[in-house]
């Protein structure tokens, strides 16, 4: 049975390269065999004005959005948020360009989310408190660590979740080791229809703070930060659904907690690559940063914290359920 739970992870993980996006309507062009769409054609479709570029931006705007560029960078606002695309916004014969598999599986699916979650399931979750056991992850100066915080924001977050009606497991109920591949057939197992690995950060530097949520980077990218470069990892069938469900748990913790926004991300973490249905793995403060530490002490705070990736995952399930009840 292990073999065959392994086997069906990764067949889910390789055909999703063959999974059928919906038709795209944007004018595609080529440069260096690489394939842009220009942002003034971005604009068109979505209805929106484009500004020149000003500052290092270029903005997209309308009366209820705005998505803000940043010119031979990969930062991009939408909605106040930060999302970090996989490659630059370039100059690119004449026109000012983003590759075209940052707007199908970043930006469009935010902008449009129901052309994308007609067809994702949205019954059981699963949480993944990180690490364990000998495994304690990372660990700050007053010793707040990584895993007992990471699974006491795991029970919160499922009373929430099922409180909301949804069926949630968790991938450790204690303090036990469990490898990381391990996690992900359980998940199958359970028929998860979302995964979410909940962690804590640390940096060598003190003042690094704030929170970031993992996507899984698509195929022939590096990660957000580089390293974890197995370029020939594809994607998978939830690209597009995993970073609807990124941004809106990012955008509810920032907002909610006035954490600084580190933004979405891409990574290849190996939960990510072999999850079997749309999953993220959550950064949700640094034990490193003694500000952050000190909140992470303090129980009301880390019920806060519980509450805001619940809204997060519950904005998502509910465009999920919004698009399907559309769907023709």
């Amino acid at each position: 049975m292990k073999y065959l739970l392994t086997i069906w992870i990764w067949l889910s993980c390789v055909l999703g390269v063959w999974a059928i996006s919906p038709k795209s309507d944007f004018p595609v062009f080529w440069s260096a065999k690489e394939k842009y769409v220009a942002l003034r054609d971005v604009a068109a479709v979505y209805g929106m004005s484009i500004s020149k570029p000003a500052a290092q931006r270029i903005t997209l705007q309308d009366r209820t959005q705005t998505i803000v560029f940043k010119t031979d960078g990969r930062e991009v606002l939408y909605g106040g948020n930060l999302i970090w695309l996989h490659a630059p916004v370039s100059f690119v014969r004449g026109r000012w360009a983003m590759r075209e598999v940052d707007l199908r599986v970043v930006l469009d699916p935010l902008h449009r989310p129901e052309r994308y979650l007609k067809s994702v399931r949205h019954r059981v979750i699963v949480l993944d408190p990180g690490h364990g056991g000998q495994d304690t992850g990372a660990k700050g100066k007053r010793g707040v660590e990584e895993k007992r915080v990471a699974l006491d924001l795991a029970r919160r977050l499922r009373a929430h979740l099922v409180n909301a009606g949804y069926k949630v497991y968790l991938t450790r109920e204690n303090d036990r080791f469990i490898e990381l591949d391990e996690r992900c057939r359980k998940a199958a197992r359970w028929g998860a229809d979302l995964f979410l690995s909940i962690h804590l950060n640390s940096a060598g530097s003190e003042a690094a703070a704030g929170v970031e949520t993992y996507a899984l980077a698509a195929a022939g990218y590096e990660s957000t930060s580089g390293g974890l470069s197995n370029l020939t990892q594809p994607g998978n069938r939830y690209e597009s659904a995993n970073g609807v469900l990124a941004y809106q748990i990012q955008r509810a913790l920032t907002q909610r907690l006035g954490a600084a926004d580190r933004g979405v991300k891409r990574s290849r973490f190996l939960v990510l690559k072999n999850a079997p249905c749309p999953a993220v793995l959550i950064e949700c403060a640094f034990v490193s940063n003694a500000r952050e530490e000190a909140q992470l002490l303090d129980d009301a705070h880390r019920e806060v914290m519980a509450q805001a990736i619940a809204r997060g995952t519950l904005n998502y399930l509910n465009l999920a359920k919004r698009a399907q009840s559309e769907a023709p």
